[in-house]
């Protein structure tokens, strides 16, 4: 199975951050080739910890390709993570997370992770041939809209490329 997993830095508060990781519904404003985005089933425990199921739509118009992908997502703000799971086609298993480590400077450390396999050979190999640019694509629109939405803690945090 494919996996990927990329730390960034950035000059931001690990809570800001989790916000738009957790902010499914808004996916379509910024993350890239998202054209929809759904969340229902949710429910929160006593610790925090929303639950959720989501669905993207996700749309390749290059290929002429489009799948919706429905995850059951665990959003935790206390441990500033992240999680969505799926089983569901396209997917045969499907592993994301977001953690967000507070550097104490103002700063945070973003860690994505994602480990995948689609149940369509052909859907796999044309995937996995774009995934890097892929995933780099969807990190840098994760950071363009911190920038929209809050401003740097420090301009004294080295960012990550």
């Amino acid at each position: 199975m494919p996996q990927f997993s990329l730390t960034r830095r950035l000059p931001f508060r690990p809570a800001e951050l989790y916000a738009i990781a957790a902010d499914v519904p808004n996916y379509p404003r910024f993350v890239p080739l998202c054209a929809d985005a759904r969340v229902w089933d949710s429910r929160q425990d006593a610790d925090g910890r929303s639950h959720f199921r989501a669905a993207i739509d996700l749309a390749y118009p290059r290929l002429r390709l489009a799948e919706t992908l429905t995850s059951e997502v665990t959003a935790d703000p206390v441990a500033l993570a992240v999680r969505a799971v799926s089983k569901a086609a396209p997917a045969k298993f499907l592993d994301n997370r977001w953690l967000f480590h507070d550097l104490g400077a103002g700063g945070t450390d973003v860690d994505f992770y994602i480990d995948y396999e689609l149940r369509s050979w052909t859907l796999q190999v044309l995937v996995s041939g774009m995934f890097d640019y892929a995933v780099r694509k969807i990190i840098t629109a994760f950071e363009s809209r911190a920038y929209e939405l809050y401003r740097p803690v420090s301009s004294s945090i080295p960012v990550s490329p």
